[in-house]
């Protein structure tokens, strides 16, 4: 760790009688601001297909491009000034928005999938599969699983 950041996510610190302070103090307030609640809009490999707006963060994919090369599953918020990367820590939950679910860090990004309902078999338990559909609802409505098909 530097003298200058906080260990967990490199927050600048600020020194005794350092000059520009406010440059340092707005960069940290930048990225507690990204990861307070953490929402991308989407995973994407490419920065320049992408219009962001101030606030707005995407999960890198792998292969990213310009300059999200070697960035690959870090969070890339842009600030109006430019891309901030975030390195995610262990068991990291992110929303995102494309997706309208979860994804959790696990030394990659673990996004939820779809599961399909009950629909056939030899034998038809219509109480199961009632209790399995809101099973289903729910989770699909808490953003746990992606909505089914």
């Amino acid at each position: 760790m530097s003298l200058l950041e906080t260990e967990r996510f490199k927050l600048p610190l600020l020194a005794t009688g350092q000059a520009h302070k406010e440059l340092f103090h707005n960069e940290a307030l930048a990225r507690i601001d990204f990861l307070m609640h953490p929402h991308v809009e989407a995973i994407a490999s490419d920065p320049a297909a992408i219009t962001p707006m101030t606030g707005q963060a995407w999960i890198v994919g792998s292969d990213a491009t310009d300059v999200w090369v070697g960035h690959d599953d870090q969070i890339a918020g842009w600030t109006g000034n430019g891309w901030l990367f975030i390195t995610p820590l262990p068991m990291m939950c992110v929303s995102i928005k494309s997706l309208g679910s979860f994804a959790i860090y696990r030394d990659s990004w673990q996004v939820s999938g779809v599961v399909e309902s009950p629909a056939a078999g030899a034998v038809i338990d219509t109480e199961a599969r009632a209790a399995i559909d809101s099973i289903l609802t729910i989770l699909e409505a808490q953003g746990i699983l992606q909505p089914g098909v």
